[in-house]
């Protein structure tokens, strides 16, 4: 099984493709922004694909993606 890690500011998106996901045999790690993202990237699980929202309050999913891969 393989560990996905959200990222979206929209509480819909999250919910309805954690769903799919979840469905797909997924384990799915949610985070509401960017912020939240990271220290769910940086913690114990380890995450195996990571899907993320572009266009976000404060860090963008760009700035997001070039800090994890920091």
């Amino acid at each position: 099984m393989k560990t996905i890690l959200l990222v979206d500011d929209s509480a819909t998106i999250l919910l309805s493709i954690s769903g799919i996901l979840t469905k797909a045999g997924h384990a799915v790690e949610k985070a509401a922004n960017a912020a939240e993202g990271l220290k769910k990237f940086s913690g114990a699980t380890k995450i195996d694909l990571l899907i993320t929202d572009l266009n976000m309050p404060g860090m963008n999913g760009i700035d997001f993606i070039k800090e994890v891969r920091k």
